[in-house]
């Protein structure tokens, strides 16, 4: 199986996107060669203590090994942070001269082949950070920025959590690259995370395998442990083919309320192609329908296949879609019944139908009769 590390597609998709919007800020934050790592190194000799390699070898061996595995030349520091809480480790970006800082009882955990998949993690930081010309890290930089300002739309809050999410499952991936054991990586992640000395890998991977991961990680700054072992496990099996798996179970379903820039892409698609099949039919093409889809982009003659899986929507967004379609079926009075039949067809076609009945009959008072007239249409506009 091809364990080639490469950015996971969120982080090439999400580059590109700030890449067309922002272009100028993007490339401001595209780290350069800044001569000489002085001033994080001066910090870390005042407040930290330096594992120096005749001192301390072992450590320094299982950093060389996941260097070479992960393709870093440069030389690599090693510090232990003084009186700071919690078993960790992590990497301090320096382009020229990366230092993995680690913190608590991490390297009295460890054994060399653990601590080897640890710095393969925080090493695969940096192999991201320096990937494709810098672009991810100025990525990552310019959401980070975003964050602190409170005029930041919620998409983009919610693409700088994702992608924190996404970069440490690409870290994971770094470790086993390191180690060349899931098994020892999942030994290593499970010993910083719970700190204990003698953990189960095999025992977790059948918990990760009773959880439902249809839910969305609802991580801030890492995914769940377990989330982490099953996608690690994934991508050691399958490659790059298991990356639609992950991806789902990092953002799940299309959800307007939690809508990253990405899905405001997916869900502006979605609605144009059931706009797109509305105008389909020749007796909706009103002047009053046709201006009204022209807010939405779409024009006459754009069709798209209608190809939707409301499972793939959550529930907000299939109320939206279908607050759509009601829009269309009552922006020219003159369609009447025509107008709502062709409408309640269409949501039968994308499996919108509960939450089309559901709003309509909240939103228009219709009468027994009226609601039968809508239905026999219906039937009729089926059989033409």
């Amino acid at each position: 199986m091809d364990r080639t590390l490469r950015p996971l597609p969120y982080h090439r998709d999400v580059a590109a996107i700030l890449e067309a919007e922002q272009p100028k800020a993007l490339a401001a934050l595209i780290p350069s060669a800044s001569g000489s790592p002085s001033e994080v190194h001066d910090a870390l000799l005042r407040h930290a203590y330096r594992l120096d390699p005749a001192g301390h070898p072992e450590p320094h061996a299982a950093v060389a090994r996941a260097a070479e595995a992960l393709g870093v030349t440069v030389p690599v520091d090693l510090f232990a942070f003084e009186g700071t809480q919690g078993n960790n480790a992590e990497l301090i970006f320096v382009r020229e001269r990366p230092v993995i800082a680690l913190s608590g009882d991490t390297l009295n955990l460890l054994d060399p082949e653990e601590l080897c998949a640890v710095a393969g993690h925080e090493l695969a930081h940096y192999v991201l950070w320096t990937a494709d010309g810098g672009r991810h890290l100025a990525a990552s930089r310019l959401l980070d920025a975003a964050e602190t300002d409170a005029r930041t739309d919620a998409e983009y809050l919610e693409t700088a959590r994702r992608l924190r999410l996404a970069t440490e499952l690409f870290a994971d991936r770094g470790a086993l690259v390191a180690c060349g054991s899931l098994t020892t990586t999942l030994r290593s992640l499970l010993k910083l995370a719970t700190g204990l000395a003698q953990v189960d890998p095999d025992g977790y991977l059948r918990q990760a395998a009773e959880v439902d991961l249809s839910r969305p990680s609802a991580g801030s700054s890492h995914p769940e442990t377990v989330l982490r072992a099953w996608a690690l496990q994934k991508w050691g099996q399958y490659g790059d083919a298991a990356e639609p798996d992950i991806a789902r179970a990092l953002a799940g379903q299309l959800d307007l309320n939690a809508l990253d820039i990405l899905d405001q892409d997916r869900l502006r698609t979605v609605t144009q192609v059931l706009i797109g099949a509305l105008l389909a039919y020749e007796d909706m093409r009103t002047e009053d329908v046709v201006e009204h889809a022209g807010q939405f982009g779409v024009q006459v003659g754009a069709g798209a296949q209608l190809d939707m899986s409301v499972d793939e929507l959550a529930p907000e967004t299939r109320r939206y879609l279908a607050a759509v379609l009601l829009d269309f079926a009552t922006v020219d009075a003159e369609l009447g019944v025509d107008g709502l039949a062709r409408v309640f067809r269409l949501a039968r076609r994308a499996g919108l139908s509960p939450e089309l009945d559901k709003l309509v009959a909240s939103e228009l008072d219709l009468t027994d009769r009226e609601r039968s007239k809508i239905f026999a249409r219906m039937d009729e506009l089926a059989r033409a």
